[in-house]
């Protein structure tokens, strides 16, 4: 239990870091960019992911250091992650992969929406379909595993 506690404190410190570039990022959108680059409308999308990513990061940050604390919480943390169901059906439902994947869309989405907004709007909805199809999957897998 004590190398899953270690784990859990570095990716405490790994959201701390999140949380600073979320906030590096945020005062720079506020203060550094361009009114060119503020009248896009991808601007407010990218200043609305960067906030949501902040305030998850934030979430499990305190979720982490919790169960740090509380050996109770850290075994029911522990039992939660390794749970051999919920591995199964995520592996089923192609939810590490799916992530990752919808994940660069946005992150490739964002960042070439400032040259075509066409781009933009296809890869934000492929990959909230993407992201769709697959929790529908898993919860589908979940009742009936």
């Amino acid at each position: 239990m004590e190398k899953y506690r270690k784990n859990l404190i570095l990716r405490i410190i790994a959201l701390s870091l999140v949380v600073l570039l979320a906030a590096v990022l945020g005062i720079f959108n506020i203060f550094g960019a361009n009114e060119q680059v503020k009248e896009n409308f991808i601007f407010g999308f990218q200043c609305g992911f960067i906030i949501g990513l902040g305030l998850v990061s934030v979430i499990l940050i305190i979720r982490y250091s919790k169960a740090v604390k509380d050996l109770k919480k850290l075994e029911v943390l522990f039992n939660k992650e390794n749970d051999e169901r919920i591995r199964y059906i995520k592996s089923k439902a192609g939810m590490p992969m799916l992530q990752v994947t919808s994940a660069i869309m946005i992150l490739c989405g964002t960042v070439f929406g400032y040259f075509n907004t066409t781009v933009f709007h296809t890869l934000i909805i492929a990959s909230m379909c993407q992201l769709f199809i697959g929790t529908t999957v898993k919860t589908i897998y979940l009742k009936k595993v």
